[in-house]
């Protein structure tokens, strides 16, 4: 884990300010989530696409037109604070993104962090993309659940499971149905009201947050938040099929069109 975070601070991040976006989905999508590895990357893809697509409109308004290009690196997390299953993406993306210049090198243009309209116009889109890529795969509500999902049937026991430690319930035995004790703090994320935290909104069951960033020159907290990040299986995303070395490749240019 200590190593992969060194080694996207030290080889592939670049020295730009990076942000973490948050998404987390509605609980019957966790449980789908939980055993589709291909939904995942359907999911994440979705999810980065309108990442980039609003770091691109942005830039634009600020004349960077050229070739423009965005970064991120995606992690996967299967579980949330209180160990219920939940599966939620965490994205680390540049704060901002790569334009060409007059001499068509890539130089960095950094964005004013977005404001709480700009959330809620992302949540509410994810959520209309999301829905539709469930309709295209025969996963929407009006969908047979019983033909759309196979896992009751081929693995019942694992179905039940999942079912339960997605809202938190006790899955087999004399408590079954009944939520699992907690001790201590008693206020259940899910209930609280999101939008009261800057750059965090839900719609639909989506939620998306936006709230931590890192500058440029902070190495050791971005090194701590892919530590935090790299204690789960993680995904990269960057437009191209070898997403590390092309991050690397942009930081690369950068400098050299600096030294020129």
């Amino acid at each position: 884990m200590a190593d992969t975070a060194a080694h996207l601070v030290d080889r592939v991040f670049p020295r730009v300010p990076v942000r973490q976006w948050v998404l987390t989905v509605p609980y019957a999508l966790r449980y789908r989530l939980a055993y589709d590895a291909s939904l995942v990357t359907d999911v994440v893809a979705v999810f980065t696409r309108t990442v980039f697509a609003s770091l691109i409109r942005r830039a634009r308004e600020f004349g960077a037109e050229r070739k423009p290009q965005c970064g991120a690196v995606s992690f996967i997390q299967r579980f949330d604070s209180a160990l219920r299953l939940n599966l939620h993406i965490h994205m680390l993306a540049f704060d901002g993104i790569y334009a060409a210049d007059e001499n068509d090198h890539p130089q960095f243009q950094a964005l004013l962090a977005p404001d709480n309209d700009e959330i809620a116009r992302l949540t509410a889109t994810l959520a209309q993309r999301m829905t539709r890529l469930l309709d295209r795969r025969g996963l929407g509500p009006d969908s047979d659940a019983e033909e759309s999902d196979s896992l009751p049937r081929d693995e019942p026991w694992l179905a039940g499971l999942y079912a339960a430690a997605v809202t938190g319930r006790t899955a087999y035995g004399p408590n079954a149905g009944r939520r699992v004790t907690r001790v201590g703090d008693q206020i259940d994320p899910e209930s609280m009201d999101l939008t009261l935290s800057p750059r965090c909104a839900t719609v639909e069951g989506f939620s998306l947050h936006a709230n931590v960033a890192v500058h440029a020159d902070d190495r050791p907290r971005l090194a701590f938040a892919d530590d935090c990040e790299t204690r789960s299986p993680r995904c990269f995303h960057a437009g191209c099929s070898n997403p590390t070395a092309h991050l690397r490749r942009l930081g690369e240019s950068q400098r050299c069109s600096r030294r020129r």
